[in-house]
C-alpha cells in the first residue's frame, strides 16, 4: 500500500530555528526504510520545503495512510493537516508519531486523527501497518520502552530532492546521525529525558559506522541528547573512524563537566573531525543552575570553553533567560559570553514545557495557554518577567543577540571560517528571526495599550457615576 510520511511546516505564530537551519527528517527516513521492508510504497513530503499545499500532494499520491511527525509546536498544525487529508478522501487513514506523541499522546485527540503512535515508534508503526493490511485494529506496545529494538538503516534516498537544502547553522550541507537515546542526567527543564522515560541507552557502534559510511554530506550533526557520556565509547568511535577512513566534520551535544574532566577526549575527537559542541551552559548565575538541577557550576562552563578554544572546537551555547533577569543581567551575560570565545548562543526564555518537572513549579503562573501549542516554541514568553515588561524583555533578548551571535566580530569569524555565502545565509535567517521578535514586541505593546485604555475607562466611569458612591 501507499504510505505518505509528512514533516510539518511550523505554524505561522511559531518562532523556531528553521530560518537559520533546516535539518533532515531522520525519524521519517527510518520509518521509510521500515515501510519498504514491509513491502509498501513510501514517499516523504517535507512541508518546510514543499511549495504545494498538503491536500494537493495527497490528491497526487492518494495514499492509504498519511503519517505525521510532530513536536509540541506542531499539534494544531497536525490537526489542520489531518482535516485536509480527510477533505480529500475520508477513507485515507491518518496517524501521528514523533517525540510529543511519545510523551503526551492525549494532545492529539482529534476526530480527524485515526492513530497516535506513542512510545516505541518504529515497533508500533510496524504493528499499525500490518494491522491495516489485515483489516484489524492494532494493539500497540504502550507499557514500557523496548530498548532492545535495533534501528534499520535510514533511507536517505526518499529525501533526495530535498537534501541540498538540509543544513545546520554554519554547516552547509549537513546530515543527521543518531547513536544513543536519552541522557543520564535529570535537568528539571529537559523534555528529552521524558521521551525515554529517564533511561539512557546506546546503539552498537558497528551499524552507526555503517550508516555513517553511506552519508554523502561532509558535515554530520550527531543528534544524541548527550554524545559525551562514556570515554571508552568515544575512543572506540574514533578508532572505527580511522579504520574505515571516514573524514567528516561533526557537531555534537555534550555537557561542560565532561569536557572539563576529559580534555584528552576533546583533543581526540578534534583530531577526528569534531568541529563544534552544543553545550547547555544555561546561565551565568549559580542560583539559576541550582534551580534547574543542572548539577554543575558557572566556573565549569568557563573552563569548558577554554578546553574547546585550545582544541579549535567551537562552543555553541544554549542559554535560558530567567524571568527575574533585569537589564544589567542581560548586559553581564553578554559580556560573560564574549569572554569565553563563544560565537553562537541560543537565548531562550525559561519555558516550562508540559510533562517536565519545572512545569509543575510554574503551571499556576503561565502566560501561555496549554492549547496554544504553536507558542510553546522556547521563544514566546511563558512566564511573566518580574523586573521588565514583556516588550522590554524581548528587546533585551534581541540586544543580547547583537552583543553576541550577531556582533561584528562573530560575523567576521563566520565569514573567515565558512565563507561569504554561509555568512549571508545566516544573516538572512537572523533578520527573519529578528522580525518575529519585533512582531512579538508590537503584540505585547498592543495588549498593554488595550489594558491601559480599559483601566482608564473604568476609572472615568467610577469617577462620574454617582451610584459608585453608594
Amino acid at each position: 500500500m501507499k504510505v505518505m510520511l509528512v514533516r510539518p511546516k511550523p505554524h505561522k505564530n511559531s518562532l523556531g530555528l528553521t530560518d537559520l537551519m533546516t535539518c533532515e527528517p531522520i525519524e521519517l527516513e527510518y520509518v521509510a526504510t521500515l515501510c519498504k521492508q514491509l513491502g509498501h510504497e513510501v514517499i516523504i513530503e517535507d512541508m518546510i520545503l514543499e511549495k504545494k499545499p498538503l491536500d494537493a500532494l495527497v490528491r497526487e499520491v492518494m495514499p492509504r495512510i498519511v503519517m505525521f511527525t510532530a513536536y509540541i509546536t506542531h499539534v494544531n498544525v497536525i490537526k489542520q493537516y489531518s482535516m485536509l487529508v480527510k477533505s480529500v478522501d475520508k477513507t485515507i487513514l491518518t496517524a501521528v508519531g514523533g517525540v510529543h506523541s511519545e510523551v503526551l499522546p492525549e494532545d492529539f485527540t482529534d476526530p480527524n486523527i485515526d492513530y497516535v503512535i506513542g512510545i516505541n515508534g518504529m515497533q508500533n508503526t510496524e504493528i499499525l501497518l500490518n494491522a491495516i493490511e489485515k483489516g484489524e485494529e492494532p494493539v500497540f506496545l504502550r507499557e514500557k520502552i523496548d530498548k532492545s529494538y535495533v534501528l534499520p538503516m535510514p533511507d536517505r534516498s526518499v529525501t533526495a530532492r530535498y537534501r541540498k537544502h538540509y543544513d545546520y547553522a554554519y554547516h552547509v550541507p549537513c546530515a543527521l546521525l543518531k547513536t544513543s537515546f536519552g541522557c543520564p542526567y535529570n535537568c528539571k527543564f529537559c523534555f528529552c529525558v521524558q521521551i525515554t522515560q529517564h533511561q539512557y541507552f546506546e546503539r552498537e557502534l558497528a551499524p552507526v559506522i555503517a550508516e555513517l559510511k553511506e552519508i554523502e554530506e561532509p558535515n554530520v550533526f550527531i543528534v544524541d541528547d548527550n554524545f559525551l557520556v562514556h570515554r571508552e565509547r568515544i575512543i572506540t568511535f574514533c578508532k572505527l573512524l580511522e579504520e574505515n577512513n571516514i573524514h567528516k566534520n561533526f557537531i555534537v551535544f555534550g555537557r561542560a563537566d565532561f569536557i572539563v574532566k576529559n580534555p584528552d577526549m576533546i583533543k581526540l575527537l578534534a583530531e577526528h573531525g569534531l568541529d563544534a559542541i552544543f553545550v547547555g551552559i544555561e546561565s551565568f548565575k549559580q542560583s539559576d543552575l541550582n534551580d534547574f538541577n543542572k548539577k554543575t557550576d558557572v566556573e565549569t562552563s568557563e573552563k569548558a570553553s577554554e578546553v574547546l578554544y585550545q582544541n579549535h572546537v567551537d562552543l555553541y551555547a544554549g542559554a535560558i533567560v530567567g524571568p527575574d533577569w533585569d537589564r544589567k543581567d542581560f548586559k553581564n551575560f553578554a559580556k560573560w559570553i564574549r569572554s569565553m570565545h563563544i560565537r553562537y548562543v541560543n537565548l531562550q526564555p525559561l519555558v516550562p514545557l508540559p510533562a517536565t518537572p519545572i512545569y509543575e513549579d510554574y503551571k499556576d503562573q503561565l502566560l501561555l495557554k496549554r492549547e496554544e501549542y504553536e507558542k510553546w516554541d522556547l521563544t514566546h514568553l511563558a512566564i511573566m518577567p518580574t523586573k521588565l515588561t514583556p516588550s522590554q524583555y524581548y528587546f533585551e533578548i534581541i540586544r543580547g543577540y547583537f552583543r553576541t551571535t550577531a556582533s561584528f566580530s562573530s560575523l567576521r569569524y563566520i565569514r573567515k571560517k565558512c565563507g561569504v555565502r554561509v555568512e549571508a545565509k545566516c544573516f538572512r535567517g537572523a533578520m527573519k528571526m529578528l522580525w518575529h521578535y519585533v512582531k512579538m514586541i508590537w503584540e505585547y505593546r498592543g495588549i498593554q495599550k488595550y489594558e491601559r485604555r480599559e483601566a482608564d475607562g473604568k476609572a472615568k466611569k467610577n469617577a462620574v457615576d454617582p451610584a459608585n458612591d453608594l
